[in-house]
């Protein structure tokens, strides 16, 4: 990832963390729902930015569903791709491109995302134009 301005310095994450990141991704690229709310837990809350005009917080595995309409409804097509992770303890921080199109023009987009997780599941998560964003939403920035 870029330049931290003082973020965490270690890159490292466990293999559990980028586990669940790829399997996220995947999920959501093979647009499994049951797959990707089984990395969820029941009491998820999340913002997304293509819902950001609304300022919408979605909330548990229905929130998803209601997400995932929007996505859908918005794009032709869609990719997520894993970029980089990197995280401590129930605290991470996701680089990921999203390719798609909308509305028949193809878009690409660079974004970052702060994930709070428990039990192995992720409880929270937010989508920041900036790493620096992300990593002080997930509490990560020294």
């Amino acid at each position: 990832m870029g330049e931290t301005d003082g973020a965490m310095s270690q890159a490292d994450v466990s293999d559990e963390v980028r586990t669940l990141g790829e399997a996220a991704i995947a999920a959501l690229n093979a647009e499994d729902l049951d797959a990707f709310k089984a990395l969820m837990a029941s009491d998820v809350q999340f913002t997304s930015m293509v819902a950001e005009a609304e300022g919408a917080t979605f909330h548990g595995h229905e929130g998803i569903d209601q997400w995932w309409e929007t996505v859908r409804g918005a794009f032709e097509e869609i990719e997520w791709e894993l970029l980089d992770v990197r995280g401590r303890d129930d605290r991470v921080v996701a680089h990921l491109r999203l390719t798609g199109t909308l509305s028949g023009v193809p878009v690409e987009q660079t974004m970052w995302q702060a994930v709070k997780r428990r039990g192995g599941k992720m409880t929270w998560w937010a989508f920041f134009r900036t790493e620096r964003e992300a990593l002080e939403a997930a509490g990560l920035r020294e």
